[in-house]
């Protein structure tokens, strides 16, 4: 049976646009405002499981931030927790499935790895979002002493300031799976916003 994909991350890419939103109904807590990085969590509604939402500006465009975010095989460059990742089946020109396999924040842990569906997408507004979410696909199959975790949501969302900076925000709800302790689970949710500074940083550096 043919999986559509298209509907798998459409429906992903909705949830993350409105949950998005800083608003009494989103029910987001602030839990930390520092260095220009602002960070929010909640709990997943639908699943209990911790969301992280994480902001910044930074003076580069658009398309400068999605060339680095949107191409996975890119990931190693900026972000030291992934082991690998890489493309595994190209759907079309803007839609992927894509593996990433992350460190253990602590020693004695196995990794975790990711198959996800990824679709870039363009609005009218000059708004770039990049959404992802695991999915089983049959060309990745369980690697032994590694831990299929599964992401239920990840995106980018790039927008364009009238100031000449672009606004970044960054959602994330990720599952390590297996036996996992609380405190290590945070440290798993924390990696979004470090995801997001060691992305930015390199940005910063490389895109002129």
């Amino acid at each position: 049976m043919q999986v559509n994909y298209e509907a798998i991350i459409d429906e992903a890419k909705n949830k993350m646009m409105k949950w998005q939103e800083i608003n009494e109904q989103n029910m987001w807590e602030l839990f930390s405002n520092k260095e220009g990085y602002i960070v929010y969590t909640k709990k997943n509604p639908e699943n209990g499981i911790n969301m992280n939402r994480s902001q910044t500006e930074i003076a580069r465009t658009p398309e400068q931030i999605l060339d680095l975010v949107a191409d996975v095989n890119k990931r190693p460059l900026y972000d030291e927790k992934v082991e690998t990742a890489h493309v595994v089946e190209q759907i079309d020109a803007n839609t992927r499935v894509i593996y990433v396999r992350i460190k253990p924040p602590i020693p004695f842990m196995s990794s975790r790895d990711l198959v996800m569906v990824q679709k870039v997408y363009k609005q009218n507004d000059g708004v770039y979002i990049v959404c992802s979410k695991s999915i089983i696909h049959q060309k990745t199959p369980a690697i032994n002493k590694v831990e299929r975790a599964e992401m239920h949501l990840s995106g980018w969302i790039i927008i364009p300031q009238q100031n000449q900076m672009t606004k970044i925000v960054t959602l994330q709800c990720f599952d390590p799976r297996g036996d996992v302790p609380t405190s290590v689970t945070n440290q798993y949710a924390k990696l979004q916003t470090d995801m997001m500074k060691a992305a930015v940083k390199y940005i910063a550096l490389n895109y002129k």
